[in-house]
């Protein structure tokens, strides 16, 4: 125990290089059949909840490499599309083992990001939202979670298009641009509606869906990235993709 704790600390003050060597040494000292995953990816994120909560929860790591000593993290303010993940992670660790501890850093996690509830000039409000708050809420029915999902699915909501059907996934001067991506937004729109008795974000949610599945797959049931439309008349412009093969 001793020497497992003197590990912890040691990777803690050496950042994702102390993380690789404790994953070393969990692996050796382990067997695989008797290797508590949950346990240790319980230990890493409280090492790096510690790091964070150093830091005032003003940013979260957002992207990292295994031969990197540190985290690239998202500039304040807690904007970044990847900053649900943080938070999320901890609901799901309460999920499999609830306790006081893992409670409290989900919450101080979650709780920074309520500002993303009133963004309208992104979709991945859906994205940040539902990964905590939205967690959160179904987790454990705390009402003060649901003003803010229901304040980021009016967001969400702002960048609807009745003519397109659809919600704008990424901003421009030219076309009217729907990713393939934005299908994981309409979770916040179907919770809230659900929750609210609202039958316009429903048929928001049910239209964008429909929309997608006649216009982004393939003959082959591959999809494409992006559909760019006329926001004038909702026609396709083109179709392609921006990232991915």
């Amino acid at each position: 125990m001793i020497v497992f704790s003197y590990f912890i600390y040691y990777s803690y003050h050496c950042g994702m290089a102390g993380l690789l060597l404790l994953t070393v040494i969990l692996t050796i000292f382990g067997s695989v059949t008797n290797f508590n995953i949950i346990g240790y990816a319980n230990v890493q994120y409280t090492l790096l909840y510690y790091q964070y909560r150093d830091m005032s929860f003003k940013t979260y790591p957002c992207l990292g490499y295994p031969l990197q000593s540190y985290w690239t993290v998202s500039p304040p303010p807690l904007i970044g599309f990847t900053n649900g993940f943080f938070p999320g992670i901890f609901w799901n660790l309460l999920e499999i083992n609830a306790t006081e501890n893992i409670l409290k850093m989900a919450t101080d996690l979650t709780l920074p990001l309520a500002p993303f509830a009133n963004l309208t000039d992104t979709h991945d409000v859906g994205f940040v939202i539902m990964s905590s708050f939205g967690h959160g809420y179904r987790l454990l029915k705390n009402p003060d979670y649901l003003p803010v999902i229901i304040t980021a699915a009016r967001s969400l909501s702002s960048r609807y298009s009745p003519i397109v059907r659809c919600t704008r996934s990424w901003n421009s001067q030219q076309g009217y641009l729907v990713i393939i991506d934005n299908m994981m937004n309409l979770e916040l729109l179907f919770e809230a509606a659900n929750l609210t008795n609202n039958q316009t974000l429903y048929n928001m949610a049910w239209q964008h869906t429909n929309r997608t599945m006649y216009e982004h797959f393939r003959p082959d049931n591959s999809t494409y990235h992006v559909v760019e439309y006329n926001e004038t008349d909702g026609s396709v412009i083109r179709k392609y993709t921006a990232q991915g093969k």
